[in-house]
């Protein structure tokens, strides 16, 4: 009977045990998926950022004098937000 007592304790400890693994993988998980929404929110707001000052400058000046800071925040978009964005998620939500 005592062994009986303690093969059940042990496996009640192992339960215990296996639901606080449980959590903490939920918690990382829902700790990622924050971090990349934050990070794809922030490539977001930088596209339609480059799109509302391209349409502005556009509206009050020729696309002559705006045409070039236009590729300029184009290009910034382009080489540096969406490499980040592409290396976060892919870090992430990557099969381990």
């Amino acid at each position: 009977m005592a062994d009986y007592l303690a093969k059940l304790r042990a496996t009640e400890e192992k339960v215990v045990e296996g639901q606080q693994a449980v959590e903490i993988t939920k918690l990382h998980a829902t700790d990622r998926s924050h971090i990349a929404r934050l990070i794809i929110r922030a490539f977001v707001c930088a596209f339609w950022f480059v799109i509302v000052a391209i349409c502005v400058g556009t509206y009050f000046l020729t696309w002559d004098k705006i045409s070039e800071p236009a590729k300029v925040l184009v290009a910034l978009l382009s080489s540096v937000m969406l490499p980040v964005v592409t290396l976060v998620v892919g870090h992430f939500f990557s099969n381990k």
